[in-house]
């Protein structure tokens, strides 16, 4: 048998899949999130390797896996990744699994693969912070995704930020009540914005805690409030044109048409944000079409492993899409 293992390790879960050439998935495993940067390096470790020892439970003996391609969360810089594949090889041996090559990138960049099933595409992704991946189906790139001491276009704590920006602003020009103001303290559970300052820099108030205030600008532009709905408006475009920057860097902007696969609970949540964000990246890029993903970013590590989606032969490609682990 010539098989290959893909490992999505998320900040929340992580899942494995062991695949046969010829079969297609053999075999699947689910544990919990494996970022040491949230759940520390032993957690981590013991997440990845109970995800793949399920996976490779009908393993024969002595057996040897190809490839393992991995995804992980919290892959951001060259020592990061070499820190990943560490990692990645310590769960390997704990699972008693061998692979003769091991790859490992950021999970955000399978996401991408899966989504676009080893083609064109762009992925923006935006929660708490936000980040885009931009491939041709041979050459990636990432633009963002540097965390909130640089700033994370259009994120959630990118929201607050300026949304907290324009309420002290205010305040230093002798208007404390504006709505904005009101959202964010009665999200805080304060009666003012002087309270609120001593709220933000209460040493339990940390960056998710920041990012939530977010809700309170979509709150607030929903209830009316003009400077919400551009703070919100602002935001969108702001991360398109960051979105602009990889996607003309992989030759997206040709004028081909290419999906864009929106992620994250702000593009979900904040039709001010995901429109603003369309309309700027279709100035620019009239072949950029949103698409809901209809497969896992676990499909872009099984691509990886396999080679590339060169390598999968028709009858491969339609054995793992009767997969349902593989489809979104």
């Amino acid at each position: 048998m010539s098989l290959v293992l893909a490992v999505d390790g998320g900040g929340t879960k992580s899942l494995a899949v062991l695949v046969d050439e010829e079969r297609g998935v053999i075999g699947s495993g689910r544990a919990g999130g494996c970022n040491p940067q949230s759940v520390g390096a032993e957690q981590a470790e013991q997440a990845l390797a109970q995800a793949i020892a399920a996976a490779c439970q009908g393993l024969p003996p002595g057996a040897e896996v190809r490839t393992a391609a991995f995804g992980l969360a919290g892959v951001d810089t060259p020592r990061s990744e070499e820190e990943g594949r560490l990692l990645a090889l310590r769960a390997l041996s704990a699972a008693g699994v061998t692979a003769a090559q091991v790859l490992v990138e950021n999970d955000g960049l399978i996401a991408l693969r899966g989504a676009a099933a080893g083609g064109r595409g762009l992925l923006v992704a935006a929660g708490t912070g936000s980040v885009v991946y931009a491939g041709d189906g041979e050459r990636y790139v990432r633009a963002g995704g540097w965390g909130h001491r640089v700033i994370d276009l259009g994120s959630a704590h990118h929201i607050a930020s300026m949304a907290l920006a324009a309420v002290y602003r205010s305040l230093d020009a002798g208007h404390p009540d504006t709505p904005l103001a009101r959202a964010l303290c009665a999200h805080a559970g304060v009666e003012d914005l002087y309270a609120l300052l001593d709220w933000l820099y209460l040493p339990e108030t940390g960056v998710d805690a920041v990012a939530a205030l977010a809700r309170a600008v979509g709150a607030a532009a929903e209830s009316g409030d003009p400077e919400a709905s551009a703070l919100l408006q602002s935001a969108g475009r702001e991360l398109a044109d960051q979105a602009l920057v990889a996607a003309g860097r992989v030759g997206l902007l040709d004028g081909s048409p290419f999906p864009v696969f929106l992620l994250g609970g702000v593009l979900q949540s904040s039709p001010l944000v995901r429109n603003a964000l369309l309309e700027r990246l279709r100035e620019s890029a009239p072949g950029a079409e949103a698409e809901v993903p209809r497969y896992a970013p676990i499909y872009g590590a099984v691509i990886r492993a396999l080679g590339g989606p060169g390598a999968l032969s028709e009858r491969l490609r339609e054995r793992l899409l009767s997969a349902a682990v593989l489809m979104a």
